[in-house]
């Protein structure tokens, strides 16, 4: 990263922007405290994108990522029913991709246990990933048989044009060079390829009322914070075509809404993802004052959420969680 700036706000020191390379200005949020670190969100005025700062260190993050939140050796994280429906939100996922783009080649960055990849590929795509963990990459690879390079994309070197589509799903915001990767990603495509990012996005009303108990914020594991203009700006910037942006998801956006409603409530941080969970990825332990509390909120906060996530798109014209479809020029 560049160098830092001398600027102090409310005991945090103002980065500069990896992006343009301006002092960050705006404060979003200041001294969250998580695992006995204080973080800042800030933002950059010219390019309207988050960064959290401090970055977190990479012994810290590999001691973080190992806890099971982002990854397991099982390849599964919930149980049946919700892994059901990840299922056919990613059969759904393909249909709004073949609209754009017929089947071809097609990288997924960040692609976990490799089942996008496989949902691809049933559906007459080639499919190759990359995704920065080795057991998580090594359990694709053994049960998808799928090509995933388990390092950054950019080394990887791959020919120029050589890609129909590329997909970022809930990735970027973990990167130390977004940026970079957004300019692979444009190297990599062929003219009239697409480019599928999915990120939070630090506007929405969701967040506006969360803040810090927001549940898509994600510190210390999101590095940056895009907006959907900030996201727009960039690609734009890389000679992208914005296509199509999609701004509920039935798999992210109500259970936004509802994991940052009861964590407004005082419940226990995320209590209700983590009992979702299955339970040798539980990371902290579940009280059953909190279990109780969840239980007598959900008949009411379940329907405000649904409601709550129709009304992002439609009213606000935002979402918790954007979607992009972008086509290289």
């Amino acid at each position: 990263m560049k160098k830092i700036l001398a600027v102090e706000k409310s005991n945090a020191i103002m980065p500069e922007c990896i992006f343009c390379g301006k002092g960050i200005t705006v404060s979003v949020l200041k001294n969250i405290q998580i695992h006995g670190n204080l973080y800042n969100v800030s933002e950059c005025v010219e390019c309207e994108i988050g960064m959290t700062h401090p970055f977190p260190s990479d012994n810290e993050l590999a001691k973080l990522y190992s806890s099971g939140n982002y990854r397991t050796s099982t390849g599964k994280r919930f149980g049946i029913i919700i892994e059901f429906l990840i299922y056919l939100g990613r059969l759904k996922k393909r249909g709004t991709i073949n609209k754009f783009i017929n089947p071809g080649k097609i990288l997924d960055i960040g692609c976990g246990r490799g089942l996008f990849l496989d949902v691809m590929r049933r559906g007459g795509w080639s499919v190759i990933g990359t995704e920065l963990n080795d057991e998580t990459a090594s359990y694709a690879i053994k049960t998808y048989n799928i090509t995933i390079f388990s390092s950054d994309i950019i080394q990887q070197k791959l020919p120029t044009g050589s890609l129909d589509a590329i997909n970022i799903n809930q990735v970027l915001e973990h990167l130390k060079n977004p940026g970079k990767v957004i300019e692979e990603s444009g190297r990599l495509l062929r003219r009239g390829g697409v480019l599928i990012i999915s990120v939070p996005d630090l506007r929405s009303p969701q967040f506006t009322i969360g803040k810090e108990n927001w549940f898509l914020l994600d510190l210390p594991f999101h590095l940056f914070h895009f907006t959907e203009e900030g996201l727009c700006k960039l690609l734009e910037k890389n000679k992208f075509k914005i296509k199509y942006v999609k701004r509920f998801s039935l798999e992210i956006s109500p259970f936004g809404w509802l994991q940052t409603l009861l964590n407004i409530s005082g419940i226990r941080f995320n209590l209700l993802y983590d009992l979702l969970k299955c339970s040798n990825l539980r990371t902290e332990p579940i009280n059953l004052r909190g279990v109780i509390t969840t239980l007598f909120l959900l008949p009411i906060y379940f329907p405000l959420s649904i409601i709550l996530s129709v009304l992002e798109p439609l009213i606000w014209k935002r979402g918790g969680s954007i979607e992009i479809y972008a086509e290289k020029n």
